[in-house]
């Protein structure tokens, strides 16, 4: 089968690799789509630690060709959760399976859905609706991740919110939080595509980074930070009001810096949270994206093969787009 090997640091080929086989309580899957992330540019310019030689991709799904696992037959329509944990250790049983000593994850540890075929786990599926577009499936890991900030924010309605960052998870949180009843939800980006987008899509107002801090400075009950860039991150400390929370998304690369400032989190009583995967809430994200409930189409930019990602990856994300899908098969 063909697969996008990442050989070294910003060095990609597409190989030939083995069919995988499927071992006791495993399915292989026929990969249908698998998402280009911010991750994956990190992981190839060294900046996330990642195991090399390394097929990347952590959001994928497919249909299962081969399964020795009961309850999912052969033809099901399947999205797979990247990050397996142990399940038995002091994080696990507490539910904090994202912080599992042993976690390890498809595309970034061991190899991943950037490839016509991968045998994984039975307990990392989710079920899809069989009718469910193949792009879509390439939505479910990041919708997961932004259910996972939305939990930890705990809207109950008519909440200030502001989404800094106006790519894939952006647009995904002004959907949720909009979803969640929040009461104005803006989306700050120096893209007027991406503010465009955002205001299809559920955003009551959309603004520049410059024009967030004239007119809406410390007015925010939550702000998000999706965009993984270190702006972003020190704007968000500003933009959230007294006794607000700021929960951060992004990722920023590994031995990245910003300033804090300890007398506003003292006085403010200003509470930032990081937001780390997808924990339990796969299955949340499959069930929306299977029933249409999050806008994902609106999203998707392009479909390209496995011979155009290299070139994708080692280049920035075009003006405008938010999410490149690859299909292995094209």
């Amino acid at each position: 089968m063909r697969a996008l090997e990442l050989t070294s640091l910003s060095s990609t080929s597409v190989v030939q690799r083995p069919d995988p086989v499927a071992a006791p309580g495993e399915v292989v899957v026929e990969v249908l789509a698998c998402g280009l992330c911010g991750t994956d540019r990190h992981i190839l310019r060294g900046e996330y630690p990642a195991r090399l030689p390394l097929v990347m991709g952590h959001e994928f799904g497919g249909r299962i060709l081969e399964s020795r696992a009961d309850g999912w037959p052969v033809g099901a329509l399947v999205s797979v959760d990247p990050n397996v944990s142990c399940g038995s250790c002091r994080d696990c049983s507490a539910g904090r399976v994202a912080l599992c000593p042993d976690r390890y994850a498809f595309g970034v540890d061991v190899d991943g859905g950037l490839a016509a075929r991968l045998a994984v786990p039975a307990g990392q599926l989710s079920a899809m609706a069989d009718d469910v577009p193949s792009h879509r499936l390439a939505f479910v890991e990041p919708l997961a991740c932004c259910l996972r900030g939305l939990d930890l924010a705990g809207l109950t309605g008519g909440e200030s919110v502001a989404v800094l960052g106006g790519g894939v998870i952006g647009q995904l949180m002004v959907q949720l939080a909009a979803g969640a009843g929040a009461g104005r939800v803006t989306l700050v980006t120096r893209q007027t595509p991406r503010r465009t987008l955002a205001l299809g899509l559920g955003a009551t107002d959309a603004c520049t980074p410059d024009e967030a801090e004239e007119r809406l400075a410390r007015g925010f009950d939550v702000v998000f930070e999706c965009a993984g860039v270190l702006p972003t991150f020190d704007q968000a400390q500003r933009l959230a009001r007294r006794g607000g929370s700021v929960i951060l998304l992004g990722i920023p690369p590994q031995e990245a810096q910003i300033p804090i400032r300890p007398f506003a989190l003292v006085c403010d009583e200003l509470r930032i949270q990081g937001s780390f995967l997808n924990p339990l809430t796969q299955g949340r994200a499959a069930d929306l994206i299977s029933a249409g409930l999050v806008d994902v189409d609106a999203l998707t930019s392009r479909v390209i093969g496995l011979d155009e990602v290299g070139t994708d990856l080692a280049g920035e994300p075009r003006e405008g787009e938010v999410k490149v899908v690859v299909d292995p098969h094209r």
